[in-house]
């Protein structure tokens, strides 16, 4: 296996005026894949390093260099906001897919899915995600410039303000209006629970965007909270924040044995509940993005951060279930949907840890099973 290169991403002026560089985004290729000769083909995700995305980057220019803004709308702000967008996330059109993969021996450029995601949440970057990976053929142009503003009236109503941040309310919304055509874009917010710990987390690994964590009035990132602020949304919480049942609950000082297995699969105590939200935008049938808030501080293996519980565990529960027998399985976008809500909520079920001994999953069942519950209007606290 051939070695990647390093690249100095920061060293180009070029990514510097951009918001996100490729060394900032998870690619991930769901590809069918043999290991061995004798054995038959399956359904594998494959990570894509940066460095292997310089030769397709050498069209970054070709969407801002193509695209007909002018002749799109003739409205003044609507081409200026299109134009920001297309600058600074067009680069991202040169990830497309060039065709479905069929079997094995088909070349890399191919695939079943791409997957991409970014671990920040800016409504500004499902705008940008959206408009650089649509498919802008001459056929297409009316459409997209329609799901661009279905998407854009679509942040403005479901986006609810709080005294800790800004957040969604949980919803799915199809971004084109033409139901004839199946293969439309889509977007869907989820609020989920995650495990987190007392004061300040610690260190991240990377940082997304220099602006996350600051409020403004112009661009603010969607943040997590902790339980009692999801729920209190206008009033302070820090007074009854170590009140709470799952941070009182410490077992690991009592009991020798899963105070090692603590330290040896979290590396952290989890003693706090945070909600998060999993933005989820279906661009087609081939191309899919995720947005979480950046959990880069947990370890990547056991798989605690969201991206790698969907691709360790929720990905190939779904294959190996439905996928197996299949020679060439069809696996779209939307199937991928199921995987990433599947990611989002699992850690909550004791089956979504089966071929992991992670020693607190009976306490996620078990002992918040009396905390939360879901309902249609989102995660509801039962004792605060």
């Amino acid at each position: 296996m051939a070695i990647s290169e390093q690249v100095d991403w920061q060293a180009d002026a070029y990514w510097n005026n951009r918001r996100l560089s490729p060394a900032q985004i998870l690619v991930h290729d769901i590809r069918l894949e043999s290991w061995r000769s004798n054995t038959s083909s399956m359904l594998e995700i494959r990570e894509t390093l940066a460095s292997t995305l310089l030769p397709a980057l050498e069209s970054r220019d070709q969407l801002e260099s193509s695209l007909p803004v002018e002749k799109l709308t003739a409205n003044r702000n609507e081409q200026h906001q299109l134009k920001n967008l297309v600058q600074q996330y067009g680069w991202m059109n040169c990830l497309r897919s060039q065709g479905v993969q069929e079997a094995v021996d088909d070349p890399d450029n191919l695939r079943k899915c791409r997957w991409i995601h970014i671990s920040s949440k800016f409504t500004e970057y499902i705008q940008g995600c959206l408009l650089a990976l649509l498919d802008w053929n001459d056929t297409n142009m009316a459409a997209n410039l329609t799901s661009l503003r279905q998407l854009e009236y679509c942040i403005s109503q479901q986006e609810r303000f709080s005294k800790h941040g800004r957040y969604f309310a949980p919803f799915v919304q199809t971004l084109n209006p033409d139901t004839s055509n199946e293969d439309v874009p889509l977007l869907m917010s989820l609020p989920f629970l995650d495990w987190s710990v007392e004061g300040e987390i610690p260190p991240l690994r990377f940082q997304v965007d220099s602006r996350e964590g600051y409020q403004s009035s112009r661009s603010s990132s969607h943040v997590h909270r902790s339980i009692l602020q999801y729920f209190y949304r206008l009033e302070d919480t820090n007074d009854r924040e170590h009140h709470q049942v799952f941070t009182k609950h410490k077992p690991w000082y009592t009991d020798h044995e899963l105070d090692l297995k603590v330290r040896r699969w979290y590396g952290h105590y989890p003693s706090s509940l945070n909600v998060d939200e999993l933005w989820v935008l279906v661009v087609d049938s081939r191309h899919i993005v995720t947005f979480s808030s950046n959990q880069s501080w947990k370890s990547r293996w056991p798989p605690l951060q969201l991206a790698s519980r969907i691709m360790e565990i929720s990905f190939r529960g779904i294959r190996n279930n439905f996928f197996v027998s299949e020679d060439n399985p069809d696996y779209t976008s939307y199937l991928h949907t199921i995987a990433c809500l599947s990611g989002a909520v699992g850690i909550m079920h004791r089956s979504f840890w089966m071929d992991i001994p992670l020693c607190l999953t009976d306490r996620f069942a078990g002992y918040l099973g009396h905390l939360v519950c879901l309902s249609s209007n989102g995660l509801l606290p039962a004792l605060c």
